[in-house]
């Protein structure tokens, strides 16, 4: 039963529900989140000794009813209540499912059994969770954006060790078992410097966001969350290869990825600007144009290094 639901949690289902209160159900996922925590617990004891065998069939319904309505409840949610509120019931659901799949599969081996207290609180922890998950989609994004700017920073970290010299290339050669390090040439150390101040500006567009669009201000589109935290979402991801690109890549193809990095950093300030108002609004468009100049400068900057 719990592996067909955890099958069905990969489907993309069309939900419409134009009444569907997300706070409501929230509150209604964290109830159900306590019974199960209670059925699972019973159901431990049922199957512990001297307990009887109908006890554990009792409580092996009890825990199937419930997670039923879990997974019932779940397939409610309506794609008007956004993507990233949606992901994260998702993801929590998927998590309560292991947590009950372990729990019963380890009452099968005789050689589990001294060990049942493990997955019941596995289980304990996964219905737990469920009273910190998002009341709407709002709530769901600035949660996601933690984690975005973690990854982000540490980015940032890592790119001005590269332009400092703290981080270099360890240089293994496979065939040949060299170890030695490797600097960067000066064209390289260039590119690696306009990486470290495009970081920056990414850290500094995702802050704002964060705090002026996401933070404070009137209620905010389902789906204008939804697409600031797919792009946001792309950005770091894209961070994460620039930076790590640099030793391995020449100059002149690196050229290629800050173009390609910057396309993806306009591309959030874009979304952004039409979410913020008056001088946060203009801000936006500032980086726009502080975008375009830093792609000048790296232009003029490495062709002047390749035609030395």
């Amino acid at each position: 039963m719990c592996t067909l639901y955890l099958d069905e949690l990969k489907e993309e289902r069309k939900v419409t529900n134009d009444e569907f209160d997300t706070a409501g159900f929230q509150e209604k996922m964290v109830n159900l989140g306590k019974v199960l925590s209670h059925d699972a617990t019973k159901f431990t004891l049922s199957c512990k000794p001297p307990r009887k065998v109908s006890d554990a069939i009792r409580m092996i319904q009890e825990v199937s009813n419930t997670v039923y309505r879990i997974v019932g409840f779940y397939n409610t949610i309506p794609d008007r209540a956004g993507k990233v509120f949606k992901n994260a019931y998702r993801l929590a659901v998927n998590e309560l499912l292991l947590g009950v799949i372990n729990l019963c599969s380890n009452f099968l081996r005789k050689e589990d059994q001294a060990s049942f207290m493990v997955p019941t609180a596995a289980v304990w922890d996964a219905c737990k969770d469920l009273a910190g998950l998002p009341k709407d989609n709002r709530a769901a994004v600035r949660q996601a954006w933690v984690s975005l700017m973690s990854t982000l920073r540490d980015a940032k970290t890592e790119v001005h060790e590269i332009v400092r010299g703290e981080d270099r290339s360890e240089g293994f050669d496979d065939n040949e078992g060299e170890d030695d390090e490797t600097d960067l040439t000066e064209e390289e150390l260039e590119v690696a410097k306009t990486c470290a101040k495009l970081v920056d500006m990414a850290v500094f567009v995702m802050q704002k966001i964060e705090r002026r669009c996401l933070a404070e201000g009137d209620p905010m589109p389902v789906a204008w969350l939804d697409d600031v935290y797919r792009s946001a979402q792309i950005l770091v991801d894209e961070t994460d290869v620039l930076v790590s690109q640099i030793y391995d890549e020449e100059a002149a193809y690196m050229k290629e990825q800050v173009k390609l990095y910057i396309g993806y950093s306009k591309d959030l300030v874009n979304i952004a600007k039409h979410q913020a108002k008056g001088e946060h609004a203009d801000w936006f468009v500032m980086c726009e144009n502080k975008y375009d100049s830093i792609w000048v400068n790296t232009n003029k900057v490495l062709k002047a290094s390749f035609s030395i």
